[in-house]
């Protein structure tokens, strides 16, 4: 048997650090999308790899089951359709034996994803929103082009020309002051209260109701409205004990998002489990619909698992039930099905 879970061990992980590559790359497309439009002009390629790289552990905790997954369907699968298994049994060896390999790594996979999920994404979270801050602070004034009405917070800004962080010839049109200013010179720094634009030589012109007011200025600094701390600390930044901490700090509706995300860093390196218990059963379907029959089993029955947590998150949300019970019960019933199915093929 050491020679057989040797063989099992080497593809499994082969397969399931490919599989991790390949959804990884699909998920992340996304992710990159909005993160292009917020740093556009601004980030370097350097810069844009460092947020690749700062992405990773959170979207690890879904692709590392999800992967997991896909590679006991494809090992376990490939040895039924090659009738690995059937000699196997044959020879006496139970199917629950055959699929320790899978149980063991599953193991393995819920202490990596515990650590992921309770230290490693909330300290990666935190450093991707201070890298995208301050490439943001650090970098406003490329985001204005010259001869190019260029919309920052709650103002538009136009310029002539752009030289060494210095605007030329700017106008400024404000819709929170529903004003226009015009300068000679400006420009944009970051401060600790916000981003803040200090125009020089220039006319104020404010308009409300019907009257009309002209302000000439040799100097003018006002907050340009930019949420740069908009990107603010989230749910996903905190560790868990935080997360209680912090739900006891704030109002119900906040707190229940704090605890909800409290649970979810628990449920998802348990997912991993499930998966163990269940992938190598749903790969006896490749030799009877074929050798996509239990991939596809596999993919739908991670669907219905997303979808039963939905809905059970949509009643916690609504106050329904409370949240123990809608954030445990999709994966209570995983490990139900699997530890039933395991019993089942002794």
């Amino acid at each position: 048997m050491k020679i057989i879970y040797r063989y099992i061990y080497r593809e499994l992980f082969f397969y399931l650090v490919l599989s991790i590559l390949a959804i990884n790359t699909l998920v992340m497309v996304e992710k990159l999308i909005r993160v292009a439009k917020t740093l556009s002009g601004m980030a370097g390629p350097l810069e844009f790899a460092k947020v690749i790289i700062l992405i990773q552990p959170q979207m690890l905790l879904i692709t590392i089951p999800v992967a997991f997954l896909i590679s006991t369907l494809l090992v376990y699968g490939r040895l039924n359709m090659d009738n690995e298994l059937i000699a196997l049994m044959s020879a006496g060896v139970s199917f629950r034996k055959v699929s320790l390999p899978a149980v063991r790594i599953g193991v393995l996979l819920l202490i990596v994803n515990l650590l992921v999920s309770s230290i490693i994404a909330p300290h990666g979270n935190r450093r991707l929103r201070d890298e995208i801050n301050h490439i943001l602070k650090a970098n406003i004034t490329r985001k204005i082009e010259e001869r190019t009405f260029t919309e920052l917070g709650d103002i538009v800004i136009y310029t002539d020309s752009r030289e060494e962080g210095l605007l030329k010839d700017v106008f400024v049109f404000d819709r929170k002051r529903n004003s226009v200013i015009t300068a000679k010179k400006a420009s944009i720094m970051s401060e600790p209260s916000g981003i803040v634009m200090e125009l020089r030589d220039g006319l104020i012109n404010m308009v409300e109701k019907e009257r009309r007011t002209d302000i000439y200025f040799s100097s003018y600094r006002f907050q340009t409205g930019l949420d740069i701390q908009g990107i603010s600390r989230k749910a996903g930044e905190f560790m868990p004990q935080e997360l209680l901490r912090k739900a006891k700090e704030v109002e119900d509706k906040k707190a229940l998002q704090y605890i909800m995300e409290f649970y979810r860093r628990f449920t998802y390196p348990l997912l991993n489990i499930v998966m163990a218990l269940i992938g190598p059963w749903l790969s006896l379907l490749s030799g009877r619909t074929g050798r996509l029959g239990g991939l596809v089993a596999g993919i739908g029955f991670f669907v219905l698992y997303y979808l039963m947590a939905m809905y059970f998150e949509g009643l916690v949300e609504a106050q329904k039930i409370s949240v123990a019970i809608g954030m445990t019960a999709p994966i209570i019933t995983g490990l139900v099905a699997g530890f039933i199915i395991q019993r089942w093929h002794r």
